[in-house]
């Protein structure tokens, strides 16, 4: 056989393997998780038309990336919250228990949070109290902005899923598409800000923060939906930019 035969034969097999070696990693990898959440229990009032406004130039207004127009689940009893900010300067965080539609309990005491640009978290400090199954939960973000007082409210309930087990990942990918498949945001939130050691959004996340937008429910009177419908498209914008 000829010295071209050889070389054809060679470099055949490694395409092929190439090929069947591509195949295999993106099979391998899992896609992107999904936040669909079915089951979406209208928040109450206080977190209706919340997180709406913003700073005079500031650009996308404070946001909370959590479920606001329903209440999301968490397995956690010390859940991380996290929020987008246009600017640095520090923000008051309040937890309120949901007693009823009218009658909020605050918990613990008021903290005031340095925050910067960008994607900002915030762990449920050791000096709270943790969380209790069953129970509905309201956390607010405040900042001062042009004389006023801006305030950002969602509300989250903590859930035992008879179904859900502590489980070893293998990836990032993995667990975030686990938790999101099972409605609990606030660990999938959790996992996929883990991927980016930069405190930005990365692929993983802005993907996830892209169905959070999706999912949330245009209820109320119509200047309700506005203000829904502007935190829907701040929610989009600050998943175009994956290095929020």
């Amino acid at each position: 056989m000829s010295h071209q035969y050889f070389a054809f034969w060679r470099n055949s097999y490694r395409l092929t393997s190439l090929v069947v070696g591509w195949i295999f990693l993106m099979t391998a990898l899992p896609a992107f998780a999904q936040f669909k959440p079915r089951d979406r229990k209208p928040a109450s009032g206080y977190t209706s038309a919340g997180g709406s406004r913003g700073c005079a130039n500031s650009g996308i207004p404070l946001t909370q990336l959590a479920p606001q127009t329903f209440i999301g689940k968490t397995t956690a009893t010390r859940p991380m919250l996290a929020w987008y900010m246009s600017s640095n300067q520090n923000v008051r965080f309040r937890l309120f228990e949901v007693k009823s539609k009218d009658n909020l309990k605050i918990i613990g005491t008021v903290k005031e949070i340095p925050a910067t640009v960008g994607i900002n978290k915030l762990k449920l400090p050791l000096d709270y109290p943790e969380l209790t199954i069953g129970k509905i939960y309201l956390w607010q973000i405040a900042i001062d902005c042009d004389n006023d007082t801006i305030l950002s409210h969602a509300e989250f309930t903590v859930v035992n899923p008879p179904e859900f087990t502590k489980k070893q990942f293998t990836s990032i990918p993995e667990s975030v598409n686990y938790y999101a498949e099972r409605e609990l945001w606030y660990e999938a939130m959790e996992e996929a800000i883990k991927a980016n050691n930069h405190g930005n959004l990365g692929t993983i996340g802005a993907s996830l923060v892209k169905d959070l937008a999706e999912s949330e429910m245009l209820i109320g009177d119509e200047a309700n939906k506005q203000n829904i419908q502007q935190r829907i498209e701040n929610l989009q914008k600050i998943a175009s930019d994956r290095s929020r």
